[in-house]
């Protein structure tokens, strides 16, 4: 009797614990959003069993089941090497990353969930690769988003006796701009390059899960899924860690597939919207009005729109109110189109255009260093930025990117017809916005806007002042991420520990003390 009790036990403990799995599936399949097409989009397949294979045939390819690497082999013509460094050979920079699996017992941070993680990098050397996977049996038209978490780790050494050492550990120091995008090819096509593929705006990921994400409307039965990484030294200095990191990727339906494309959107009727923050209409002379709501300053919308206050100030002189008071309700003017020249006899000389042709207009912006954090930019003593993405849309999708330089913006978005774009800037790495990241720039016609954003400097990394132990590591292999990212048998079990659900531990805790029940009753 005894023994078909502790049978018993067993039985029910197993199915508890099967069930609080079950329970955590189902958690994390609805809160992508939908079932995941994708195979191994958490990067546990194969690991626990053997090793991942080698994508055809290189060691130093090794990819997790299910997707599969690119990257290309000489650099582009857009990538230039270390003039100092290369000594005019342009690959000796550049190079196919090694692709590897990372576990979380060796390094947890570099994990997002579970117990592994695609990883690739490049030592000492620039890439531009990544990985895909192809996607069949989609039903056309059904709207398709691609998600995944990505995390980057860049480290330039201190000095030359120390070349293959990060100061910093396992944190980035000095990093370089790592360009990162996914995409969705709704084709199926497996060009990372192709004009079909449907990209995300670029973003930073360093020491950091970041999500990415992005959405398309499938034109085939297959789909492919890309995530693309460009490790750019834009001060031509080397980084010995051009690292990246993937886990918990999906691809989910957001929208049923359509049998027929969906109607065009009504057109726009002259005069401001009735919602708030709706997208202002120029009015039949091309002006562009903003009603006043609640909340409103004038600082505030000069922001919203991309002017200055000075601007609506001066195109609303007789309807402020003292100390520039404004009411909700209030049309104000931002922006009135360019007037066209009356012609007069007799030879004229003609003036240069604000805009690239007569029909378009253009939004020019800068990034700048904003020291006193009011959001207005001195010109003295507050300098361009380099590094900060500015990113345009119109109603329909992104028009264009630029990465400044800090030395030659501003930089104009041209050939735009009249609208109302949204402009969203992200700031250089160790940089946070000082004003909005995100605004609306109204364009009446063929003029040109300028628009300046500022960011101020974030909360730099803790240094690790200690110095670095270890021993040389060979140019063709990674060297470890720095003291702390090999931890002892008591980390890593303490590191277990946090990591262990909380259902299990309860499920323990019951078994313990049934366990003890039984063995009372035996005496």
């Amino acid at each position: 009797m005894t023994r078909k009790r502790s049978w018993l036990v067993a039985l029910t403990l197993f199915t508890l614990f099967s069930l609080c799995v079950g329970a955590l599936d189902t958690e994390k399949a609805l809160a992508q959003g939908g079932p995941n097409l994708l195979r191994n989009g958490d990067f546990e397949e194969g690991q626990a069993g053997q090793a991942w294979p080698f994508q055809d045939g290189i060691p130093e390819v090794q990819v997790a089941p299910g997707w599969r690497a690119f990257w290309l082999d000489d650099p582009p013509p857009y990538v230039a090497p270390p003039p100092d460094y290369c000594h005019g050979d342009p690959r000796c920079a550049w190079g196919r990353p090694e692709f590897r699996g990372t576990a979380a017992y060796e390094y947890p941070n570099r994990v997002h969930s579970g117990q592994f993680s695609q990883k690739y990098f490049s030592y000492n050397r620039q890439h531009e690769a990544g990985l895909y996977q192809q996607v069949s049996g989609i039903q056309p038209g059904t709207r398709l988003r691609f998600s995944v978490w990505i995390q980057t780790w860049s480290c330039m050494p201190k000095s030359s006796e120390e070349w293959n050492v990060c100061p910093a550990g396992d944190r980035s120091y000095n990093p370089a701009p790592m360009h990162i995008w996914v995409g969705i090819d709704p084709t199926g096509g497996t060009n990372w390059a192709a004009s079909t593929v449907v990209r995300s705006p670029e973003r930073e990921a360093y020491d950091e899960w970041t999500l990415f994400e992005v959405e398309a409307t499938a034109e085939s039965d297959t789909v492919t899924v890309f995530i693309h990484t460009r490790a750019d030294w834009y001060d031509q200095i080397p980084r010995i860690n051009n690292d990246v990191y993937i886990d918990d990727a999906s691809l989910v339906p957001v929208t049923p597939p359509t049998s027929t494309p969906p109607p065009p959107p009504p057109t726009p009727t002259p005069g401001p919207s009735p919602t708030p923050r709706a997208t202002p209409t120029p009015r039949p002379d091309g002006a562009i009005v903003h009603v006043v709501q609640p909340g409103d300053t004038l600082y505030s919308i000069a922001l919203q729109y991309g002017v200055s206050v000075e601007q609506i100030q001066e195109l609303n002189a007789g309807s402020l109110g003292p100390n520039n008071l404004i009411y909700v309700g209030q049309e104000l003017v931002i922006a009135i189109p360019s007037a066209t020249p009356t012609p007069s006899p007799g030879p004229t000389t003609p003036t240069p255009s604000t805009s690239p042709t007569p029909e378009a207009g253009s939004i020019c912006v800068l990034a700048f260093h904003d020291r006193n954090g009011d959001g207005l930019r001195q010109e003295d003593t507050e300098e361009l930025l380099p590094n900060a993405l500015f990113s345009l849309s119109d109603a329909v999708g992104v028009v264009g990117q630029y990465t400044t330089d800090g030395l030659n913006e501003p930089y104009c978005f041209a050939g735009l017809a009249a609208g109302t774009y949204t402009l969203l800037m992200d700031p250089p790495a160790g940089y946070t916005a000082s004003g909005p990241s995100t605004v609306m720039v109204a364009l009446p016609g063929p003029i040109s806007v300028n628009v300046a954003m500022g960011a101020q400097r974030g909360e730099a990394p803790v240094e690790d002042t200690a110095t670095p132990t270890g021993t040389e590591t060979p140019a063709e292999e990674e060297p470890t991420e720095g003291p702390s990212a090999s931890p002892s048998f008591l980390q890593r079990a303490l590191q277990w520990g946090a990591q262990a659900s909380g259902v299990l531990l309860l499920i323990l805790a019951v078994a313990l003390v049934v366990f003890f029940v039984l063995s009372r009753r035996r005496r």
